[in-house]
């Protein structure tokens, strides 16, 4: 399955990716974020955690140097940052490779290199920053609950795209 090209212009266009992707993750699924100092992880973290509940007045920052937040949500959300990991046997020790594929929802900051670690099922969201166009996610699926997490997302931000057409979902062919 193609990955999916998805403009973010705007703050909002960003939250509403959060919410679709909310909206279509369980227990156990894994998302990847990687991009740039900037390129808007830690917000799309944000608007997927209110989308799963965790409420307006718990912060949702950046797990850098806790490297793991576990956020009340109506499922458990864990949050992590692997910036600054060099091996990982590491991932044993912060509890990451026993929560993925099992209780909670898993969103890993610079965690690609990990992969082969942390389990071949989810998604690889890539944040660019664009100068003319704002931000932009390229979403590519990891093994079959990757497939069908696209397909749901697709889904959902096509409706929204089909409602503001220049912020539209692209696939690459």
């Amino acid at each position: 399955m193609a990955p999916l090209e998805i403009a973010l212009p705007t703050r909002r266009a960003t939250r509403r990716l959060g919410a679709a992707l909310g909206a279509a993750l369980a227990p156990g699924d894994l998302v990847v974020l990687e991009g740039g100092l900037g390129a808007g992880k830690t917000f799309l973290v944000r608007a997927v955690a209110r989308a799963l509940g965790v409420p307006a007045e718990v912060p949702v920052t950046s797990p850098t140097f806790a490297l793991v937040h576990e956020l009340p949500a109506r499922v458990p959300l864990v949050h992590s940052d692997l910036y600054r990991l060099v091996s990982a046997d590491e991932l044993v020790e912060l509890g990451l490779v026993e929560r993925v594929g099992h209780d909670a929802v898993v969103l890993i900051e610079w965690g690609e290199r990990f992969l082969p670690s942390l389990g071949r099922d989810g998604l690889l969201v890539r944040l660019e920053v664009d100068a003319l166009a704002g931000r932009r996610a390229t979403i590519a699926p990891i093994g079959p609950r990757g497939a069908a997490l696209i397909e749901a997302l697709a889904g959902a931000v096509t409706v929204t795209a089909a409602t503001h057409p220049p912020r539209g979902v692209r696939r690459h062919v």
